[in-house]
């Protein structure tokens, strides 16, 4: 069975922290979100502000999103006409965020995730 190494250089120094904060942003500026159902992606990226593009790759802007800390909940503005409810919560075992290169044939842990935003409920209208 195929294995690599997986260079842990960059995470060890944020792990190595003595601040350790309970925050769903990492220290590196990520952020997991998870929403239950289907995202509506046009497969032609328009002329509008909502699309980019970085490292020739098309980014498509979602939404807006408002994080209140103090209560752990988050609310997800998508479009003018939808908003999206979700809470702050703290994973069982912690995700890393790997970046694979394939030239060179190296993996390196780039981010590790404590907590995640999740959207468990329907789109409720914007008022």
């Amino acid at each position: 069975m195929p294995s690599v190494t997986i260079s842990t250089a960059q995470i060890r120094s944020l792990l190595q922290s003595k601040e350790k904060c309970a925050s769903v942003m990492t220290p590196m500026g990520n952020m997991m979100l998870e929403i239950q159902g289907d995202l509506d992606i046009p497969s032609v990226p328009g002329d509008d502000d909502r699309f980019s593009r970085y490292d020739d790759i098309d980014i498509v802007r979602l939404g807006l999103l408002h994080i209140n800390t103090d209560v752990k909940t988050a609310t997800l503005f998508v479009g003018k006409k939808q908003r999206l409810l979700g809470k702050i919560v703290e994973l069982e075992n912690p995700l890393g965020l790997l970046k694979f290169d394939h030239e060179n044939g190296t993996v390196e842990m780039q981010d590790l995730f404590r907590y995640k935003i999740l959207f468990s409920n329907r789109p409720l209208p914007v008022m």
